[in-house]
């Protein structure tokens, strides 16, 4: 055999383009906003804080999920809603334990429902985040108001967002479109969602808002225990601490009492015979910008939105380890918060202490020095 004969052409290998997964992704989306706002709506009260500084205890890793205790049962579908399932589509198991029930439909749409607290169905940030799923930038609070359509779920009042994308996605071969219908039931928030390639959703969309007009909610279904959702989806995440090089720094004042850190909270103190609470925590992306999370903080104290124009007002840019990031001050009657925004190499980081106003005011020089002193890990 001669050279020539010895060598091989390569053949042409065709490179299959990933395809959408729209249960994962969806869920992917909702966990992390859940995150956010649940461990945001749920804070503790700030309390008195000294300080002095001391470096800060090497991080302890989050418990794997075998040393947890183990949680009550995930309720079943059937005792929160009973619905008959429409020809054609397929049980399927989501990775969160948020979600009530998922299925998969022909064409790769999906169809899921996920409950989340009720203060949750009327915040912008949640439609803005699946806006941003099909790649369409935020819309402002009235222009959302103007895409809500009335809709009927279970014999009650809801809303419905039908947002489609206008390219296809990377990766992707058609533009994707969401259909999110969502109602209130006393502290519950419900959404249910259709979504997939825009080909795939018009030939599901009647089944589905059929599907919707003949749920029947169980009294559980405005009683749901999302602090054993949360500890559920926790425990089923795996453990992946970072290392030890790439934890940020930090001084921790006098009077803070160190609580171990989560899997969401890198920095979890308490002062002030606990009546304080402050947390550091990091997630990837925007999680739905600036604005959107100042009037989230100002709500949450009692105070009235603002629109772009009024954040400058509302604001204060200040330097945390090399950086700019923003400071937001939310003082109200009874209830205040100290929180920085600040975006950093692809990820944003919070640092908030929240309790009473008259505690929050008193302690925001030793709350100022604390964020001084943080330094972020190199990228």
């Amino acid at each position: 055999m001669n050279e020539s004969s010895a060598r091989r052409v390569p053949l042409p290998v065709r490179v299959e383009k990933p395809q959408p997964n729209y249960l994962r992704d969806g869920a992917f989306i909702v966990v992390m906003l859940l995150a956010v706002l649940l461990f945001e709506i749920f804070s503790g009260n700030s309390g008195e804080v000294r300080t002095y500084n001391v470096p800060r205890e090497n991080p302890v890793p989050p418990p794997t999920a075998a040393a947890l205790p183990p949680s009550p049962a995930k309720p079943a579908p059937d005792s929160l809603i009973r619905f008959t399932k429409p020809d054609g589509w397929t049980d399927t198991t989501d990775a969160t334990s948020l979600t009530t029930f998922s299925f998969v439909l022909p064409g790769n749409a999906g169809v899921s429902a996920i409950p989340l607290p009720a203060r949750l169905a009327e915040n912008p940030m949640i439609v803005n985040m699946w806006r941003k799923q099909v790649g369409l930038g935020p819309a402002d609070d009235a222009t959302l108001q103007t895409l809500a359509k009335p809709i009927e779920i279970g014999g009650h009042d809801g809303r419905l967002y039908d947002i489609a994308g206008t390219e296809p996605l990377a990766g992707q071969e058609t533009p994707p479109r969401i259909v999110t219908a969502s109602l209130v039931l006393g502290q519950v928030g419900w959404f249910f969602k259709l979504s997939g390639p825009a080909g795939a959703i018009e030939p599901h969309y009647g089944a589905f808002t059929n599907f919707l007009a003949t749920l029947q909610f169980q009294p559980g279904a405005s009683e749901v225990n999302f602090d054993r959702l949360m500890a559920e989806a926790d425990a089923a995440r795996p453990p992946a601490p970072p290392p030890a090089a790439a934890a940020p720094t930090w001084a921790k004042p006098d009077g803070w009492a160190a609580k171990p850190p989560t899997s969401m909270r890198l920095g979890n103190f308490t002062a002030g015979n606990g009546k304080a609470e402050i947390t550091v925590m990091t997630f990837p992306g925007d999680v739905g910008g600036l604005l959107a999370n100042v009037n989230r903080w100002r709500g949450q104290s009692g105070l009235p939105p603002v629109d772009a124009a009024g954040l400058a007002k509302a604001t204060t840019t200040v330097t945390i380890s090399g950086t700019p990031a923003t400071l937001v001050e939310a003082i109200g009657e009874t209830s205040a918060s100290l929180s920085v925004f600040h975006p950093a190499d692809g990820q944003t980081w919070f640092y908030k202490m929240s309790g009473p106003s008259a505690v929050v005011t008193a302690e925001k020089g030793a709350f100022m020095e604390f964020i001084q002193t943080i330094q972020l890990p190199k990228p």
